[in-house]
């Protein structure tokens, strides 16, 4: 079968790393992705060193099934945002004053002032560095924030997105605006689950070894909820009825002639 349009994302932060930062941002966008048709390969967290967000960007173009790479934080007003540099350089394109993104904070800064929340109607310095971003792409909206997202066509039907790190500013972009605009014409996977309560994780080896010899072309996977006391085994595939038939023999093959504790399988998706 031909292997689906894939994402990766690149999550930019010290904060990250040290643990003072939880990434809730990969997966909300892993969730969308999946959910579109274009499931993550793989999440990679990196510092604020423009070399280490190079590097993971060019191990993601690399990888000819990947055909969106987003690459989230590091793009406020701070010296430490470093990632419209690194951007410009794994691209191998200049970094200029975009004017789209320049009018999109002269916009938010009049806003600001006439609420009352900033004493002058001027672009500081810092947030006037926001819109020094690399050459050639599409300024995306961020009603929630000053920095910019962008998105750049690297190859034919293959986009690099950059994105803010702030949670309300990210999922706002990622609903609004990423996945309707740029994740379109995939191929949803079909997901099944069959749950099985109390019983063991370790009794479903042997079925779920069958089950993954017969149908190959079946992600089988099994997740205990031990506060549950059930486990679920979730299957996955683009052809619904290979994935419909599969959940079938998984409770065929459970060992025992009849589902003992395994609902009927339910579609999540």
């Amino acid at each position: 079968m031909p292997e689906p349009p894939a994402t990766v994302i690149i999550a930019v932060g010290d904060e990250l790393l040290s643990g003072h930062t939880q990434d809730t941002n990969s997966a909300f966008l892993a969730a969308r992705a999946f959910a579109s048709g274009f499931p993550v390969r793989h999440v990679e967290v990196v510092p604020d060193r423009v070399e280490d967000v190079v590097s993971a960007i060019h191990r993601a173009l690399a990888t000819p099934a990947v055909c969106r790479i987003a690459v989230c934080g590091g793009i406020g007003p701070t010296p430490d945002d470093r990632t419209f540099e690194a951007v410009a350089r794994a691209l191998d394109r200049p970094l200029e004053e975009n004017l789209v993104a320049l009018a999109g904070l002269a916009a938010m800064v009049s806003r600001m002032h006439a609420a009352g929340w900033i004493a002058d109607n001027v672009i500081s310095e810092g947030n006037r560095r926001c819109a020094m971003v690399p050459a050639g792409g599409i300024v995306v909206p961020n009603r929630r924030g000053m920095a910019p997202p962008m998105a750049y066509e690297v190859e034919p039907g293959r986009w690099l997105f950059i994105l803010p790190g702030v949670p309300r500013e990210f999922t706002t972009i990622v609903d609004e605006e990423l996945i309707p605009r740029f994740f379109t014409g995939g191929t949803a996977s079909r997901v099944v689950e069959v749950r099985y309560r109390a019983v063991p994780e370790s009794e479903l080896y042997a079925p779920l070894r069958r089950l993954g010899e017969e149908y190959q072309d079946v992600s089988v996977g099994s997740y205990p909820q031990t506060e549950a006391r059930q486990v679920i085994v979730r299957l996955t595939g683009l052809e619904r009825a290979r994935v419909d038939a599969a959940a079938r023999r998984m409770v065929e093959l459970d060992g025992r002639g009849e589902p003992l504790g395994a609902t009927a399988p339910q579609v999540i998706l």
